[in-house]
């Protein structure tokens, strides 16, 4: 199950289409000129007036987007897509094997670095004074970036703006009143000796959403915030962190808000704005410290991220001593929680929900080799979760070593199967879920226990529990 359908999540950021999903479909068939030409034929004195008139507005509304948005790509109903980093989107050597990925496997989207997270933006022309002022603009990995979006426009690849927002080091020591605070007043640094900007500073807000106007200007298809958090750090250094414009506001609500914010303020390009968030976010049941707590972030971003690396999860959790070696068994219940608390919000607490996404594991770390097998287990217990759409994460953007876990364009079994690969068959025991689960868990117990000797009661009395009775 899906808990968001993707038609869902682009009604939800996207006020144009009250012209109705048809014309999305139109939009990847036809150019600019002949929406145009549509229009000027519809006008003609052979149509009569009532037609005219709404077959005219229509086109000429479709015109309008072509205009502007030029032959963006509709979001698919099932996102599966590769990250890109700024130097790979630089190489066209490189793009031209990613792309030859895309064209002949079930990936159908890039997430490609806008603004890395030392500051640095990937593209060589900006028209940000701030970004200019700081030096952001000095080290372009790409010098041919909308190039590129129209390439993979022309390959019908989806194309996703990563942005790393608050983990900006350059912007904090060029500007450090834009920077976190120490309590003597001076710039805050964290372990490895790096300042972040100020997650409450409404102008660190609008630099990042600048930077996603110029990327959406060039005909990306959505948006991605990442570091949309706070320092994860000990709680000695987090209690060191000054925040001059937090006036009261709990980091969970500054993160939403933020989110909000920008949605806001990018309401007019209609395209989905979505969130990276620790893969422990779906299992915590507060904000970890960092400002990501699931409840919160789940109905504000319209697409969430979970970063359920199996690598990145701490022995002992969920009852594994060595995460890293049941790539199934941790996205299977990472995202089996990550539904659990949507649907709740969604069915019982009545609140509108994103969807649910998750990036995973593509490489080989911490003494442990990663190949096809382990990537398609993972694929598969996102499935298996009720989910549709998933990321792969390799910092090099080196995905040869697992093209075999991926299936045909064309349909069918992935290489990997073919050669006889089986899915683990592993439901997660309902007390290794987290704790809100067990503890709704409990109180839906509690209630069906006591909905039953309330019947009971009644029977006994020989009163119907049922209208009319």
């Amino acid at each position: 199950m899906l808990l968001v359908s993707a038609a869902t999540v682009m009604q939800r950021s996207r006020p144009l289409l009250a012209l109705g999903t048809s014309v999305l479909v139109v939009l990847g068939a036809c150019d600019s000129r002949g929406s145009v030409a549509r229009a000027e034929e519809l006008r003609a004195d052979t149509v009569s007036p009532a037609v005219d008139s709404a077959a005219i507005r229509q086109a000429d509304s479709l015109a309008a987007w072509k205009a502007r948005f030029g032959n963006r790509v509709p979001r698919p109903d099932s996102v599966r897509a590769l990250y890109v980093n700024a130097w790979a989107s630089g190489s066209r050597s490189r793009m031209a094997n990613l792309i030859a990925i895309a064209d002949s496997t079930e990936i159908n989207a890039f997430i490609i670095d806008i603004k890395e997270s030392d500051t640095f933006l990937s593209y060589d022309s900006t028209g940000i004074a701030l970004a200019r002022e700081i030096g952001a603009d000095q080290r372009p990995a790409t010098r041919w970036l909308p190039a590129l979006v129209d390439t993979l426009q022309a390959h019908g690849i989806y194309p996703i703006a990563r942005i790393v927002v608050f983990k900006d080091r350059m912007l904090a020591e060029k500007k450090p009143e834009l920077a976190i605070r120490n309590a003597d007043g001076g710039v805050w640094k964290d372990q490895k000796g790096m300042p972040w900007v100020d997650p409450y500073n409404r102008r660190v807000w609008d630099y990042n959403i600048a930077i996603a106007r110029e990327a959406l200007d060039m005909g990306f298809s959505e948006l991605q915030w990442d570091y949309v958090r706070f320092p994860d750090v000990t709680e000695t250094l987090r209690r060191t962190m000054r925040f001059a414009g937090a006036a009261g506001v709990s980091r969970s609500d500054n993160i939403a808000n933020f989110i909000s914010y920008s949605k806001k303020e990018l309401a007019s390009y209609q395209v989905p704005v979505t969130a990276d968030v620790f893969g422990l976010v779906t299992h915590a049941e507060d904000d970890m410290g960092i400002g990501q707590s699931w409840e919160s972030i789940i109905t504000t971003a319209d697409v969430v991220l979970p970063m359920s690396y199996p690598s990145h999860y701490y022995t002992g959790l969920y009852g594994f001593q060595v995460p890293h070696a049941n790539p199934y068994e941790i996205v299977r219940i990472a995202m089996t929680d990550a539904v659990e608390r949507t649907r709740f919000l969604a069915d019982s607490a009545q609140v509108e929900v994103g969807e649910v996404m998750p990036w995973l594991e593509a490489m080989s770390i911490r003494g442990r080799e990663y190949g096809a097998a382990e990537v398609r287990e993972q694929i598969q217990a996102t499935y298996d979760a009720g989910l549709k759409g998933w990321a792969l994460w390799n910092p090099g953007s080196r995905f040869e070593p697992y093209l075999a876990a991926l299936r045909p364009a064309s349909g069918g079994l992935s290489p990997l199967e073919r050669r006889g690969w089986k899915s683990p068959t592993w439901t997660p025991p309902r007390n290794r879920l987290s704790r809100i689960t067990i503890k709704r868990d409990a109180a839906a117990r509690v209630a069906a226990t006591r909905d039953s000797m309330m019947r009971d009661s009644l029977a006994r009395a020989g009163v119907s529990d049922q209208p009319g009775g």
